[in-house]
């Protein structure tokens, strides 16, 4: 949270037994003087350890623009890099591999969020394989189906059934020609589109956005946005298949795998090959489409193992095999 908007609101609390400390990060802990800023960092977060008895058995980074902490960390405190996201492919932020490369190299263990972040990690940092793991994305609780009767109704009257859909940014990162031969399948009753559209629309958007299937219904109250999710007989993962996105892990993928319905994705990202027996994955509009007209009235079917607590075992388990457990 940005430090002034923390100070206005204050901390939130975490609403279960983790300990929230009232931390927030100090003004220019990722510029020039990060060294100062995550110094303060540092002691603010040893005072309110020491206030409350804790002792810090583990530090877990989650963007190399932590590379300073390092530094500050005792040596019989573990040090962890959690890398969550792409972060040189963004605009400006080329220079961040180099601190990624020093972090990846200097922590105990490296978690990376999809197998191309690793791969490449293992290919330009020069670092053993025992150090680095995969750690994907997953899913909350209210995400799952639950035992009332599914599909539930859909949120709006405009949407006829069967409804396939897009859930999330609806941006450059969609192949909307695969929407497109989507929307044109007769089988389909709406194409339903739930997030932010761009304010001027490519050519290709366009051409979905006008068609009489496609319901855009806009960014929706992140507290409602499972309904949506529960709402579709198919969940659509159309990513194009790009470098950037080869290197994520889509975290809807795992929203509609809760909800129970199949999916249809692109060969985009590799984790979709993870769940072969509720993921369709494709390559080609015609072949997406097909594999859509295929999947619609399948029933629902449980997806176990992909829960935020999932995923915090699975990496405890490597934690408590480092030296310092």
């Amino acid at each position: 949270m940005d430090w002034m908007v923390a100070r206005r609101k204050g901390i939130p609390s975490s609403g279960n037994d983790l300990d929230v400390l009232p931390v927030v990060l100090p003004p220019g802990w990722a510029s020039r003087t990060a060294k100062l800023g995550q110094r303060l960092l540092w002691n603010t977060i040893g005072s309110e350890c020491r206030e409350r008895g804790v002792e810090i058995d583990a530090v877990v980074c989650t963007s190399p623009h932590y590379l300073p902490l390092l530094d500050l960390v005792p040596k019989q405190v573990a040090a962890i890099y959690y890398a969550s996201d792409d972060y040189r492919s963004y605009d400006g932020w080329g220079h961040v591999a180099t601190l990624e490369k020093e972090m990846v190299q200097r922590v105990d263990h490296a978690f990376f969020v999809s197998q191309g972040l690793m791969e490449r990690a293992l290919a330009e940092y020069g670092v053993d394989a025992a150090k680095v793991s995969v750690s994907m994305n997953a899913t909350e609780e209210r995400f799952f189906a639950g035992k009332g009767s599914f599909p539930v109704d859909p949120p709006t009257g405009r949407l006829m059934r069967p409804i396939a859909g897009v859930v999330g940014g609806i941006n450059d990162r969609l192949d909307f020609d695969l929407l497109l031969e989507c929307a044109s399948l007769p089988e389909l009753g709406s194409l339903l589109l739930v997030g932010p559209v761009p304010e001027n629309p490519s050519a290709s958007l366009s051409k979905v956005l006008e068609h009489p299937k496609c319901v855009a219904v806009g960014r929706q109250p992140h507290e409602t946005i499972h309904e949506w999710f529960q709402c579709l007989d198919v969940g659509l993962v159309p990513y194009v298949e790009t470098e950037f996105n080869r290197m994520c892990s889509p975290m809807r993928l795992f929203d509609h795998l809760a909800s129970g319905a199949p999916v249809v994705a692109t060969a985009a990202c590799d984790q979709a090959n993870a769940f072969p027996e509720h993921v369709s994955v494709c390559h080609g509009a015609e072949a997406f489409a097909a594999s859509l007209k295929e999947r619609l009235g399948e029933p629902r079917r449980h997806v176990g193992g992909i829960g935020w607590g999932d995923r915090a075992e699975a990496m405890l388990k490597i934690l408590e095999g480092l030296p310092y457990a």
